[in-house]
C-alpha cells in the first residue's frame, strides 16, 4: 500500500479531514493534500508520526457492514383522499430522515470509539517530557492535539452524547412511530 493510500485510509477510518491530521503529522494541509495525490512524497519527519495511526488501523477489529435497510418503495392505495396520502407520504419522509439521522450519530459514535482506541499506541508514540527531547515544541504541539482528541472522543461517548445508544434508540421510537402511523393511514 503506497503511502497516499495509507494516509486516506487513516483519515477514513478515524473520521479526520486533512486540516485535523496535518499538526499531528507536521504538515500543512496542502502538502497532506499533495502525498495524498502522490505528487508529493512524505517528508521522512512525519513517517515515525503516522506509524502508530497505521498499528491502530492494523489493530482495528473488521466491523461488520452497517444494516441498510432495503425498504421496498411505499405505495398508497389509489383512491386515498388527498389529506391522508399527504399525511402518508410526510410520514415516510420522516421516517427516511430520522432514519438518516441515526445512522449520521452511529457514525459519529464509531468514529469517538476508534479514535479512543488508538490512544494508547498515540500516546506512546510521544517522547517523554523532558529537557533532552529533541523538536520539544512540536512534541508539546502534539501532546495537546492528541489530549484534545482523546477527550472530545471521550465527550462523545459519553451517555447523554448525542450520538449516544440511547439517542439512535429515541430516534427509532420517533422513527417507528411515523411508520406505524403510515401504516394506519394505509388501513384507512
Amino acid at each position: 500500500m503506497s503511502t497516499s493510500d495509507q494516509l486516506r485510509a487513516v483519515r477514513a477510518h478515524f473520521g479526520f479531514s486533512q486540516p485535523a491530521l496535518a499538526p499531528w503529522l507536521g504538515l500543512s494541509r496542502a502538502l497532506l493534500a499533495s502525498i495524498e495525490t502522490g505528487r508529493e512524497q512524505l517528508p521522512a519527519h512525519a513517517r515515525p508520526w503516522l506509524r502508530p495511526w497505521l498499528a491502530a488501523l492494523a489493530q482495528a477489529a473488521p466491523e461488520a457492514a452497517p444494516a441498510s435497510e432495503a425498504a421496498p418503495a411505499p405505495t398508497l392505495p389509489p383512491g386515498a383522499p388527498p389529506p391522508v396520502a399527504a399525511r402518508w407520504a410526510e410520514c415516510h419522509y420522516q421516517a427516511q430522515r430520522l432514519r438518516q439521522q441515526q445512522a449520521g450519530l452511529q457514525a459519529t459514535h464509531r468514529t469517538a470509539a476508534r479514535r479512543l482506541a488508538a490512544g494508547p499506541l498515540l500516546r506512546a508514540a510521544l517522547p517523554a517530557p523532558g529537557p533532552d527531547v529533541p523538536d520539544a515544541p512540536a512534541v508539546a504541539l502534539r501532546r495537546r492535539w492528541l489530549a484534545r482528541l482523546l477527550e472530545a472522543a471521550t465527550d462523545a461517548l459519553r451517555p447523554e452524547a448525542p450520538g449516544s445508544p440511547l439517542a439512535v434508540a429515541l430516534l427509532e421510537a420517533r422513527r417507528q412511530g411515523y411508520l406505524h402511523e403510515a401504516a394506519w393511514l394505509e388501513g384507512l
